[in-house]
């Protein structure tokens, strides 16, 4: 039946409940894809634009539209079209703090202080750079942009440069101008996995939904069937019922009708409920619906039970056709339990047991089966039976207390007799006490002789069917049954070991995204255990003060490359412009562009390390200035570099000019040690780019990335061990299904030949009933067990890899083994016959070995 055509008893529509988890996890599909989506769209394209650079006026510092262009080496790319103005201006304030600048261009001014003017109309009198405010988004980018270009600008002065400072300027133009969001690769890479393993979390919670529901559905379907099965039956059970006269009605009869009764009205009651709680979002998975569902289960167990029992029973009460296959039903296992006894004592070594007792065995079964043959009326049929059962119980005790005096080793548990055999019993008026009975008997019996000899029958090394997952009934009390939890429920919740689990998860998940954010941010650093390796000097000392070895000593770190350093020993007064000492105060001060000039009049010194068309020294070139003062203080103030400044790191002291500080030491080689030092780990920074995103965000969004990603390979290891166990059951499955059809054909093949066995051996001795009675079940089991092997031939995959399909297999196989041990112990005897009754023509007949 379709599940979206359902209707309860009233013809209300039923609706199959939704997890939200299924909503939410379609809603994390699409923002993953509108997430990956803006990440490919991050994906920086080739810059197609490139950075103009006008020099208007004439700037100091050797700046010129010729020097601009001889050191602009190669293009800078950028991918919006921008200007940059070089003026040697002032600029207004219009420009500097209101962006009003022509569309697509940025003025850059080389004067070094703004202009200090009592004349009130004069705009221009800002130093820095201004940019056309729609080059920005808002107020406060508009003046990071700004100072970032003029800062570029400016340090770059400090290291002695002219025309490589403007490229510097125009370069840090085209990167904080550039347009461009979030181009980390790892801050994509977390999103997207992020929202990637959150949707399959949310999924895999809306599949197991999915799956639980339609688990109890179908549960609930095949119980409802049952039920129905049996009201339908109602009218002809009552028929069977009154069609008994009320005196051969035994108690176990009446009330077994009455139970039937009653239960099947309590779960017809029960049903309607149930099936509402199913179909309601907030009670479909719930522990009482799971409860309810569980009792109305045994419910239509007990009834399916308690009708097979009342329709054979009334049958015999009625005297109806049909009396026999009751009494083969009844006596079915305890046929199964004798058969199987008798082939084992049969093969039981020595004196373990008389040949009388088998013999006698054999004839208290003959009996048993045969009980109603002979009788008409159903009362003597049922004592017949009584009186033969009881017979076969004590015989079976007897050999019990026999076979104990044997050494043996662990004794099988004794399976438990059926509840369908029981209710049978009762409705027979028979005695339902399972320790008298002759199937516990012969079972104890089989248990202690299997126990001394080993597994001695095929049927012994199967593995008997597990119980069913489904809840299992047991009659406790007037129409209440106990139940077990069905296997669409989840185990049984250990809390402490999930919160457990979930901690050490959580702590090792942000270690783990710590450790990768703080790798992301991390700055680039020198050590600081070196020597000085790679250093090598060129000394300008004319007073030879400088010490290179009290240098080397006083590094802390080694260079990467071997670099070269001219070391320009200078008498500071000629070269700085120091200010009074200010009362107070131990260090002094110079005039900050005194220490520009400084360094343009060393570079000046050096002509042979100068490029004769910028100004700028060689690559590779570095001048330390060292300025010695009278005092014997030593000022190193920075570097002149043919390296530039690039990236979000300052260089600190080395390019420090605007304020006229200075740092001055009386330890002359420790001081140029240190600035040797801090020139290292400068050029380790060089170039480095802050991440233009939060750490903080990136880091929990790892931190959950890993978390659902432990959490997804948890339930992905988990569906595919149930996945191979399926398979697993399935293909064991498949083959014990194949090799119980093949031995089942042979047994069909060989059918004649057995029934000829079976009326050698009838005719043999007296207890040939047992046989004759044995041939008729051993038919009907054959063909029963053919049936299920062609139904369970026919099931379609997917029942294939349930539970059931592996037990039903597991009882087919058991019973074609037992069956197989029938006809092999007919065959054996008749072989035997055969064999002790030749010499009719002449032969010597062969000796016969027979028990004692």
């Amino acid at each position: 039946m379709s599940r979206r055509g359902l209707y309860d008893s009233r013809g209300r529509r039923l609706h199959r409940p939704r997890s939200w988890a299924a909503l939410g996890a379609l809603l994390m599909a699409l923002v993953t894809t509108l997430v990956a989506v803006q990440g490919y769209q991050s994906i920086p394209d080739e810059p197609r634009f490139e950075v103009a650079i006008v020099v208007e006026g004439t700037p100091e510092w050797n700046i010129s539209q010729a020097t601009v262009d001889a050191a602009l080496s190669e293009p800078i790319k950028t991918h919006r079209p921008l200007r940059l103005i070089v003026t040697d201006r002032h600029l207004s304030g219009d420009e500097l703090l209101r962006g009003q600048v022509p569309t697509g261009q940025v003025l850059l001014s080389t004067q070094l202080e703004n202009l200090k003017t009592e004349n009130s109309t004069v705009q221009q009198r800002f130093t820095g750079a201004a940019l056309n405010s729609q080059l920005v988004d808002g107020r406060d980018e508009y003046t990071d942009a700004r100072f970032e270009i003029s800062g570029a600008f400016r340090d770059n002065l400090g290291l002695g440069h002219g025309p490589q400072a403007v490229v510097a300027a125009a370069e840090r133009a085209a990167i904080v101008l550039s347009a461009q969001g979030v181009q980390n690769p790892a801050y994509w890479f977390g999103a997207i996995g992020l929202c990637a393993m959150l949707t399959a979390a949310l999924l895999s919670v809306a599949l197991r939904y999915r799956s639980r529901w339609g688990s109890r559905h179908r549960r609930l379907t095949a119980a409802q069937r049952k039920l129905a099965r049996v009201l339908l039956d109602l009218e002809a059970l009552e028929t069977t019922y009154a069609a008994a006269p009320a005196a051969s009605r035994p108690a176990g009869f009446s009330k077994n009708w009455e139970e039937l009764q009653s239960l099947s009205l309590q779960a017809a009651r029960s049903e309607d409920p149930l099936v509402t709680s199913l179909f309601t979002k907030k009670e479909a998975l719930g522990t009482r619906t799971g409860a309810q569902l569980a009792t109305f289960e045994a419910s239509t167990r007990t009834l399916t039970q308690l009708a097979d029992a009342l329709l054979g029973a009334g049958s015999v009460h009625a005297n109806l056709a049909g009396t026999g296959s009751t009494f083969d039903q009844l006596s079915r296992p305890i046929n199964d339990a004798a058969t199987a006894l008798l082939i084992r004592l049969e093969q039981a070594p020595g004196k373990m047991i008389s040949g009388s007792d088998v013999r006698r065995l054999r004839d208290d079964l003959g009996e048993l089966l045969q009980a109603s043959a002979l009788e008409v009326d159903s009362s003597q049929a049922v004592d017949r039976w009584r009186k033969a059962e009881k017979q076969l119980a004590t015989h079976g005790k007897a050999l019990t207390h026999s076979l104990r005096r044997y050494p043996r080793g662990k004794i099988p548990a004794v399976a438990q007799v059926p509840a369908q055999h029981l209710q049978l019993r009762e409705s027979l008026g028979l005695q339902t006490a399972e320790q008298s009975s002759a199937l516990y008997q012969l079972g104890l019996a089989n248990a202690l002789v299997r126990a001394t000899l080993g597994d001695t029958l095929a049927s012994d090394t199967r593995v008997a069917p597990q119980p069913h997952a489904l809840p299992v009934a047991s009659k406790t009390s007037r129409g209440h049954a106990s139940h077990s939890p069905g296997i669409d429920e989840p185990a049984p919740r250990r809390r402490g070991l999930r919160i457990t689990g979930a901690v050490v998860t959580l702590i090792a998940a942000m270690i783990v995204a710590g450790l990768s954010v703080s790798t992301l941010t991390a700055k680039p650093e020198v050590s600081r255990s070196g020597s000085g390796q790679g250093v090598s000097f060129e000394v300008d000392d004319p007073a030879k003060l400088l010490d290179e070895d009290e240098v080397l000593r006083y590094m802390d770190t080694d260079f990467q490359t071997d670099t070269s350093f001219t070391l320009a020993v200078r008498d500071a007064e000629s070269y700085l412009d120091f200010l009074p000492l200010e009362a107070g105060r131990s260090f002094h001060q110079v005039r900050p562009r005194s220490i520009l000039e400084a360094k343009w009049r060393l570079k000046s010194e050096f002509k042979d390390k100068v490029n004769p068309l910028t100004g700028e020294l060689r690559e590779g070139e570095v001048i330390v200035p060292v300025l010695l003062a009278d005092d014997e203080r030593t000022v190193v103030p920075g570097v002149i570099s043919a390296q530039l400044q690039r990236g979000d790191y300052g260089w600190g002291r080395l390019v420090a000019w605007e304020h006229g500080s200075i740092s001055e030491s009386k330890y002359l080689e420790m001081e140029v040690a240190g600035a040797l030092d801090d020139y290292n780990n400068a050029l380790a920074r060089n170039g480095y780019e802050p991440v233009n995103f939060s750490a903080t965000s990136l880091f929990w969004m790892l931190t959950f990335l890993f978390c659902l990603t432990v959490l997804n390979l948890v339930l992905v290891v988990r569906y595919l061990l149930s996945t191979a166990t399926r398979l697993g059951r399935f293909g064991r499955g498949a083959r014990s299904l194949a090799q119980a059809k093949r031995q089942l054909e042979a047994l069909l093949l060989g059918l004649e030949d057995s029934q000829i066995n079976a009326v050698a051996v009838l005719g043999a001795d007296t207890h040939g009933r047992a046989d004759e009675a044995g041939q008729r079940l051993f038919e009907r089991a054959l063909v029963m067990a053919w049936h299920e092997a062609q139904e369970l031939s026919q099931l379609p995959l997917g029942e294939r890899l349930g539970q059931s399909f592996a037990r039903r297999v597991a009882h087919l196989e058991r019973l074609v083994a037992r069956l197989g041990e029938r006809d092999q112990d007919v065959t054996r005897r008749a072989n035997d016959l055969v064999a002790a009754t030749r010499g009719a023509g002449g032969d010597e007949p062969a000796s016969v070995l027979l028990p004692s």
